[in-house]
């Protein structure tokens, strides 16, 4: 909890010391047919089945093309949490899982108040989501007089296609992004325990967009 703290502290102070750089939109290129931003966003992420809520980080690259009213973006997404119950084996010491979506979106404005300099999104995606699991836990060996304790760590790597629905509220440069993540449950054997979590779940965001 105090490393998730200190990283989102990191990101508001990067992102101030961003802003200052340009405070009167300077390098407004409003004449062209596209233009391009990026965006550093932290977050709420409210999971399903035994992943727990937890702080989401993303960063995304942006394509808005003024003729159509949309706008591409690819992200990547981090989610690490500890306190976590997915694998089923009887004596766990310890769980981690490292959540890494990478997608892509696609934004359509339905709204745009040039008084209040507001913009309003919304759009659908998809993705690639890798997962990297690490567990430890206790089995117990030996005889009639000596019993013996001993520590497994487990660890498994994959993957899983994921989709997403969202909306972008744009004030100026700060925006708020409420977002879904659409996925199967994941099931997997590790040393003949249960492996089972589903990352479907919400997800609201607080960033910048430059």
């Amino acid at each position: 909890m105090v490393r998730s703290v200190y990283l989102f502290c990191v990101f508001i102070l990067f992102n101030n010391i961003i802003l200052a750089q340009d405070p009167a939109g300077e390098n407004d290129n409003s004449g062209q047919n596209i233009r391009q931003y990026y965006s550093l966003k932290a977050g709420f992420y409210n999971s399903r089945d035994n992943l727990n809520n937890g702080l989401i980080f993303g960063l995304d690259g942006i394509t808005e093309f003024y003729k159509y009213n949309l706008f591409l973006s690819g992200n990547v997404d981090f989610y690490q949490k500890k306190t976590i119950n997915v694998f089923a084996a009887p004596d766990i010491t310890s769980q981690s899982m490292i959540l890494l979506p990478l997608h892509i979106d696609l934004g359509y404005k339905i709204a745009h108040i040039p008084d209040a300099d507001t913009k309003i999104y919304a759009g659908i995606g998809g993705g690639y989501s890798l997962y990297f699991y690490n567990a430890t836990y206790q089995t117990s060996s030996g005889g009639v007089i000596f019993n013996e304790t001993i520590n497994n760590n487990v660890t498994k790597n994959s993957g899983y296609v994921f989709g997403s629905v969202f909306g972008r509220i744009l004030i100026g440069k700060v925006f708020i992004e409420p977002l879904y993540y659409f996925a199967s449950a994941k099931n997997e054997k590790i040393d003949g325990y249960s492996l089972h979590f589903n990352p479907s779940g919400f997800a609201i965001s607080f960033g910048f967009q430059y």
